[in-house]
């Protein structure tokens, strides 16, 4: 499904349906807490319409706000997000310097 299709389905279901995450900021927010997650991720759960929101936000591939249950905040274009963002990541060996032999 393309992302214009995904948004049209996701759009003419607005025109009928008020989701609760309506005008709530959280949704919308640059960071969330676990708890604040938990909180949107509850609200999407009794939605009827987080398969036509999940729908557009995999289509689109967005990467910035709460959509269908899912915090796609700093996921990047595709990419999967990880809990800890420097999962993987290897320290640099500190700098030594050699002595000089007398």
């Amino acid at each position: 499904m393309s992302a214009d299709d995904a948004w049209g389905d996701l759009n003419a279901a607005l025109e009928d349906y008020a989701p609760p995450c309506s005008g709530l900021h959280l949704f919308t927010a640059d960071s969330r807490t676990d708890e604040q997650r938990a909180g949107c991720a509850s609200i999407c759960a009794r939605c009827p319409i987080a398969d036509l929101c999940n729908h557009y936000a995999v289509a689109s591939r967005v990467d910035s706000g709460f959509w269908a249950g899912i915090d796609r905040a700093g996921r990047g274009r595709g990419c999967p997000h990880t809990s800890t963002p420097d999962a993987g990541a290897v320290s640099p060996a500190p700098i030594t310097q050699k002595e000089e032999p007398s």
